[in-house]
């Protein structure tokens, strides 16, 4: 294994470092809530009942016994120089010299463990506070004991060697406990991990022909959600490649009758002599060429629409979209005695996606003029525009002779046509204009026509889609 390859096994994303990390993450947590929890409990205590007090207390009982200030003095000085002796050998309190008074009941001060320190006020025969000493705060206590007052003081220690003090013994047991919790934690990432390895090797071991469902399921819950997901991105997979198969297959069956008649026509062109035959052939040659153009717009529009990404969506006038469209059709309609008329505000901007939009309403549009009207059919279509709720509603409806209750459920598939139809088309235009309301999150239905009688086909979509 070359070193390339070992650096990103170890230092490359992974679950498994993930958790280690989050897990040395929740330690260092519990190291700062303890040691700030250790800190507000020492500095309470001082608050409370400094050790200063408790030794202040300590001396004033032998000092009742002693009316002779000298010997009062040495008490005091030999008890200073024993304790500040000790705490010479404490690494925390290296520097820290411990205060000493001795003063009498009117605050004269009869000795002091630093010769630099005059005698310090205090409040009352006996308490404890926290006082400025010689530039530094100190936690002090006195007690009254006969004819003498006895101060002890102690420095107070600077915060960050305190912490610092605290953070290292508690630094100690809690290097302790992470392997004890980190040792246990990662056996049960590790053993976590292995279904998820299993699963994604039952994966790899997959051709890339192989959408079948997953087989053995993993028990755990969390890998169920997984595999589940898995499985139905297989199954519209499989509907996807269904699809596209029927489509490949019909669009040939489809594509075979206008070949055949271009090459039986190109045939009949290059035989026959100048006349009427020859014009007939170059005249069903173009017909036979301009079906196999349109029916492979409408495969590629049908495709596009099937592989497109979301909407993308511009202010445009929808009103001005549609008055190009029926524009572009007036004369055709014209051909077939058809009356074409729009109905709607004169106005009205909307963001809109406009060839996805105009996939619809073009195809919608051209079927009712090419299958709901013309010579023995309807004479008239409309199309209306109008807000219902929230929603751009679109009615676009002939006044021909309709399509069965039979065959509606059939209006949207690939490549049908009515059996009754009186023109032919390639019978993609409702599928693409389903298909491009579906991209704007809308709908499009058949239903009655005009008068009550003809087909009338209603296309929705939400206005926050245009």
């Amino acid at each position: 294994m070359t070193r390339p390859v070992l650096q990103q096994r170890w230092w490359g994303p992974s679950l498994t470092r993930r958790t280690l990390l989050a897990l040395l993450a929740a330690m260092a947590l519990v190291w700062l809530v303890l040691l700030a929890q250790e800190a507000h409990r020492h500095y309470a205590a001082m608050d409370a009942n400094p050790g200063v007090h408790q030794l202040a207390q300590g001396l004033a009982s032998p000092l009742r016994a002693m009316p002779d200030g000298a010997e009062a003095r040495a008490l005091v000085s030999g008890m200073a120089q024993t304790l500040n002796a000790m705490r010479s050998g404490t690494a925390l309190l290296q520097g820290d010299v411990l205060l000493m008074q001795l003063q009498d009941t009117h605050g004269q001060l009869l000795h002091s463990s630093s010769a630099e320190v005059a005698a310090v006020p205090l409040a009352g025969p006996s308490g404890h506070a926290q006082m400025e000493i010689a530039g530094r705060p100190h936690w002090a206590a006195w007690e009254s004991a006969g004819d003498w007052r006895v101060l002890v003081a102690e420095p107070r220690l600077p915060d960050a060697r305190l912490l610092g003090f605290i953070g290292e013994d508690l630094a100690m047991s809690v290097l302790l406990a992470f392997p004890l919790v980190c040792l246990p934690l990662w056996l049960a990432v590790r053993t976590g991990l292995r279904p998820l390895e299993r699963l994604g090797a039952q994966i790899a071991a997959r051709s890339a022909q192989d959408l079948r469902p997953l087989q053995g399921l993993p028990r755990e819950r969390e890998l169920q959600g997984l595999a589940q997901s898995f499985d139905a991105l297989l199954e519209r997979l499989r509907a996807h490649l269904a699809r596209e198969k029927a489509l490949v297959h019909d669009a040939a069956h489809e594509l075979r009758t206008p070949m055949a008649v271009i090459a039986a026509q190109a045939h009949v062109l290059l035989q026959a002599p100048e006349g009427p035959v020859r014009d007939q052939a170059a005249e069903a040659l173009v017909r036979a060429l301009q079906r196999a153009a349109h029916l492979s717009e409408q495969l590629l529009t049908l495709a596009a629409l099937e592989e497109s990404p979301l909407p993308q969506t511009t202010p445009l006038d929808l009103v001005a979209l549609l008055q190009d469209g029926v524009a572009e059709r007036s004369r055709c309609a014209d051909d077939l005695g058809v009356e074409l008329s729009l109905e709607g505000p004169d106005r009205w901007v909307l963001p809109l996606d406009r060839q996805l939009l105009w996939s619809a309403l073009g195809n919608v549009l051209d079927n009712a003029l090419r299958h709901g009207c013309g010579p023995g059919a309807g004479r008239e279509v409309l199309v209306r525009v109008m807000q219902q709720g929230q929603e751009v509603v679109v009615w676009i409806a002939d006044d021909g002779p309709g399509i069965g209750v039979d065959e509606q459920a059939q209006v949207f598939e690939r490549f049908w046509r009515s059996p009754h139809a009186g023109r032919s088309g390639s019978g993609l235009g409702l599928t693409i204009a389903r298909q491009a309301l579906g991209q704007l999150g809308g709908s499009v239905t058949l239903g009655p026509g005009l008068h009550g009688r003809g087909a009338g086909f209603t296309l929705r979509w939400p206005m926050a889609f245009g």
